[in-house]
């Protein structure tokens, strides 16, 4: 396994400084960076993807791009004091994708990209769980709730 991610990687690497045009041969270039040149020359063309490529087009249910688009989505959201829950996360995803997604794949999501994630309620889905992890969640809560307070009535009063 972990022979095949190193094998990759240099298929990657290689493939890049041919782009970038410092090898003209995909041999050398195959020398270079220990790999294979039909691998090289395969991925050049377009015949095969990189390893997070194929992941994301046989195992997860959005692309890279739209996986991008989603979590721009869900901090836009965060910013506006309207931090989306799981329900809302799924949702979005499936208006992206224009069909449903699996059934842990919001887990999955946030496992993947929990770090850039802004909002703190998606965080719950994590299976551990402290009590400290809860305090700012509830500061975060109870602000947008006394937030919304004040607009509603400034609105009606």
């Amino acid at each position: 396994m972990r022979d095949n991610f190193l094998k990759s990687r240099a298929v990657d690497a290689a493939v890049a400084t041919i782009q970038r045009g410092e090898f003209v041969d995909y041999g050398k270039a195959a020398k270079h960076f220990k790999c294979s040149r039909t691998a090289i020359s395969r991925h050049v063309r377009g015949l095969t993807k990189t390893k997070r490529e194929a992941n994301s087009f046989w195992h997860q249910c959005l692309t890279i791009e739209q996986e991008e688009v989603l979590i721009d989505r869900i901090n836009y959201l965060t910013d506006q004091s309207m931090p989306p829950t799981s329900h809302i996360v799924r949702n979005l995803a499936e208006e992206i994708r224009g069909g449903p997604v699996r059934k842990n794949w919001v887990g999955q999501f946030v496992k993947r990209y929990g770090i850039r994630l802004k909002s703190l309620y998606l965080r719950n889905i994590d299976n551990l769980r402290t009590g400290a992890e809860y305090a700012l969640m509830f500061q975060l809560f109870f602000s947008v709730v006394c937030y919304f307070i004040t607009v509603i009535s400034r609105v009606y009063l």
